[in-house]
């Protein structure tokens, strides 16, 4: 690519205007996911980042062909790109609105052509905002002091997201968004006229269009999640993790609230005058039975602690029950905000009366640090089928449910003690019987010889009730449970397991348990219908009963499409999103390079120089998404371990690519030296990390985030380094080839954020980790020889975007 022309006036401004819409591209990235997520489902979120990275790869390319945008007033084209930015979330927006029900309808049922087109309007700010960034860090001097601006809006982008979303709610934090286009225009334009004088016309429509975000630009729940409600709406509050929303009956009316979280995962909120204590047979009480057996006969009140308070049903029993104390960990600020503020008359104050206690925090995190044991552990479907982080990282992943979470919980249980666990139930079932055969296991661990005497499944409608008990189920506890289910007051209540159930009703969870017992459920697990083996926190999807390559038949209800046990939702996503990510990479990227700068193909060492950039661009995105996923569980919210990791990857990757600058005339030896010590960073990286993180989970928070800021910064910097330094060679030995690198770099990196949960899925987030080594050390072979010394203004153009660049 040729600049030929340059961005005119003082730098200043042009970083300023770089700074802002690079911070506003980042936090509307996070904010499309949580869109996304409450419009459809959750598993449509997942696209987003890829698609914006699909946006930036494709803008890099349409600069690149189209060396017009690079002549004449630079900075003016970039100001007309920064207002169609702002043009284009607005209008992305409202379209996607009207079309949100059909695309979900339709790709229920396996059809994934609309959900492209509908999800190609996503790339379209992401495109213009590509070009402005493309354009900034292609023309002009000084690049690296713009390369870093413009990493570090990015990394401040999602912090942004963090700060707003509360205060804004979602709509005007969207039109926030779109005005940071037209207000960094005015940073761009310098002194043409007419372009300033649209962009500030735009602002003044933003600040209208702000004013009312709540009316016309309402995000509403998707058609599947709507059929379920009843009542009014009640309150609606935007939160980091999720919107909730609170529906009811008319004020005088009111018995209890039905609490949502992105339209899903619903929890009740009783009032103080409306709740009855339930029966054992009730979910949220099963596994109260052992120990109002022992209360009865010792009078000890059991210590419980909640995972997942939700709307206070859980907290309400254990008080109900005698319970001593009872401590709620709940994730989400905002739901405690709910219960203590706004609707604590409503609930009695619940979360102040007399040994009741909360916690904000991720429920393993949580229980890590807790010095404590309880009586009783109760989860109660703590989970949401939500993008809980930004929504392209995640597809059904949950540190609560996995081979370490049981672990310890049981490590948190007194003698005699009881672990409660409510999911849903299928025919055949999938949660409920993962979940059962896990804690088996663990207790078989725990020398345990007939696991199979120490749990108890009890089926109220959708959901079941399930108990493990550290010691065996005695024979008044069975007989309690199954005189309550053989009662008229039964109901939908069944029994689904007690131990020795198994030669009058045998099932799935009989069998399962016999087979633990004779240490046989290897062959259980290969024979049933879906994948129901344990999983572990390295591979956390426990919400996944498939692999990537299964098939299997399709419903026409979004609903059923995500819950129905028999059809494999999660590897149709992945499929479909890896097959259109390819052909758009090959329609936006290597067509029109292919049409306009095919000639820098044929020269010499073309393949090693583009494997150099894709290798580079794939393990920069595949070390990114691992490092989110892994570091989860330390920071203990997920939001935080998103916010840190891009924090970090994007401001220390932006300056190492700012200290670069000094050795672009340098030779190819300095860039095999960075990539080796970023090799051996990332070994000792991914090595090491679990065992660091172990020993200081019980440190505060703060220092839990410098810790690790602290284990990713070295890494991070030394991966800022490559590119830029790769770029400026090639441009001295081949520039005809510059392009095709840039496109390759991008493109590798927008199909490495999908192969990468793929991966994962299969085999874990370590493998992704090494994947990703294995990238840098393939650009380490392939590195290309020394470049002669750079011509005068080479610098210039050193870089334009690409896969370590921000999404």
């Amino acid at each position: 690519m040729t600049a030929s022309g340059e961005t005119t006036g003082p730098d200043l401004p042009i970083k300023l205007g770089l700074f802002i819409l690079s911070a506003a591209i980042l936090a509307l990235e996070v904010l499309h996911a949580r869109v996304l997520s409450v419009q459809m489902w959750y598993h449509h979120a997942f696209v987003v980042v890829t698609m914006a990275m699909l946006g930036f790869a494709a803008a890099g390319t349409l600069v690149t062909v189209w060396p017009r945008l690079t002549r004449g007033n630079v900075g003016a084209t970039m100001a007309w790109a920064a207002t169609l930015f702002g043009f284009a979330v607005t209008a992305g927006h409202l379209l996607l609105t009207r079309t949100a029900d059909a695309v979900t309808t339709v790709s229920a049922g396996g059809e994934f052509g609309l959900l492209a087109i509908a999800f190609s309007l996503l790339m379209v700010p992401y495109i213009l905002g590509g070009i402005v960034v493309t354009l900034a860090l292609s023309t002009g001097g000084k690049i690296h002091a713009r390369y870093f601006v413009n990493l570090l809006g990015s990394a401040l982008g999602a912090w942004l997201f963090i700060a707003l979303i509360g205060p804004l709610q979602g709509e005007r934090l969207l039109v926030l968004c779109a005005a940071a286009g037209p207000f960094s225009a005015l940073f761009f334009a310098g002194k043409a006229r007419l372009p300033r004088a649209v962009a500030a016309l735009s602002l003044v429509g933003a600040a209208f269009l702000f004013v009312g975000a709540e009316q016309h630009m309402s995000i509403e729940l998707g058609l599947g999640k709507r059929r379920h409600i009843q009542g009014e709406l009640v309150a609606r509050h935007w939160t980091p993790l999720c919107r909730l929303d609170l529906y009811g009956a008319p004020e005088a009316d009111r018995e209890a609230l039905f609490l949502l979280q992105d339209g899903a995962a619903g929890t009740f909120m009783f009032s103080k005058d409306h709740w009855d204590v339930p029966s054992l047979l009730d979910t949220h009480a099963v596994a109260y039975g052992p120990l109002l057996r022992r209360l009865k006969d010792t009078g000890v009140r059991p210590n419980v602690l909640v995972i997942g308070v939700g709307g206070g049903t859980d907290l309400r029993q254990a008080m109900a029950f005698g319970a001593e104390s009872v401590l709620g960990i709940e994730i989400n600020a905002g739901i405690i905000d709910l219960l203590r503020s706004e609707f604590a008359d409503f609930n009695g104050h619940l979360l102040e009366q007399p040994g009741v206690t909360v916690m904000e925090g991720e429920g393993r995190s949580t229980l890590r640090r807790l010095d404590r044991t309880f009586d009783l552990i109760q989860l109660a479907g703590a989970d949401t089928y939500t993008a809980g982080m930004i929504g392209s990282f995640v597809l059904s992943e949950s540190y609560l449910y996995t081979t370490e979470a049981v672990r310890d919980y049981f490590d948190h249980l007194n003698p005699g003690g009881t672990l409660g666990v409510i999911r849903a139930f299928d025919e055949p079932d999938r949660e409920t019987l993962r979940f059962f055969g896990m804690a088996l296991l663990e207790l078989r661990r725990r020398g345990v010889e007939r696991p199979s005497e120490h749990a108890a499944v009890i089926r109220a409608a959708w959901a079941a009730g399930t108990l493990f008990s550290v010691e065996p189920l005695s024979a008044q506890d069975i007989a309690a449970y199954q005189r309550i289910a053989d009662s008229e007051t039964a109901g939908l209540h069944s029994v689904i397991y007690l131990p020795g159930s198994g030669a009058t009703h045998p099932n799935e969870f009989t069998r399962l348990a016999e087979a633990i017992d004779h240490h046989t459920e290897d062959a259980f697990f290969a024979n049933y219908g879906v994948d129901v083996r344990p999983v572990d926190d390295d591979s956390p999807f426990f919400f996944n009963f498939h692999h990537v390559w299964d098939a299997g038949d399709t419903e026409d209800s979004a609903y059923a499409r995500a819950m129905d046990s028999r059809i494999p939702i999660a590897p149709s996503i992945l499929r479909a999103l890896l097959l259109q990510c390819t052909v758009l990479v090959l329609l936006l990227v290597v067509l029109p390079l292919w049409l306009r700068r095919r000639r820098g193909l044929r020269s010499a060492g073309s393949v090693r120089q583009l494997t150099f950039f894709a290798a580079v661009g794939a393990g920069f995105m595949l070390l990114e998404i691992s490092s989110v996923q892994r570091l989860a569980l330390f920071l203990g919210h997920p939001t935080y371990s998103l916010t840190v990791v891009l924090f970090s990857f994007l401001f220390f990757a932006g300056l190492g690519s700012l200290w670069s600058g000094r050795f672009l005339r340098g030779s190819a030896r300095q860039t095999r030296m960075a990539l080796a010590v970023l090799v051996l960073l990332i070994a000792a990286f991914t090595l090491l990390l679990d065992v660091v993180t172990a020993q200081l989970l019980g440190l505060p928070l703060a220092w839990r985030i410098a810790v690790a800021v602290g284990c990713l910064a070295p890494m991070n910097f030394m991966m800022g380094l490559p590119f830029p330094q790769g770029l400026a060679r090639l441009r001295a030995v081949n520039p005809e080839l510059v392009a095709w690198a840039i496109g390759a770099n991008g493109g590798a990196g927008v199909i490495a954020s999908v192969l990468a949960i793929i991966v994962a899925m299969e085999t874990g987030f370590t493998t992704v980790a090494v994947l990703a080594l294995a990238c840098y050390a393939l650009a380490l072979l392939a590195t290309g020889p020394d470049a002669p010394d750079a011509a005068p203004g080479a610098e210039a153009q050193d870089t334009a975007g690409g896969a370590d660049a921000p999404r």
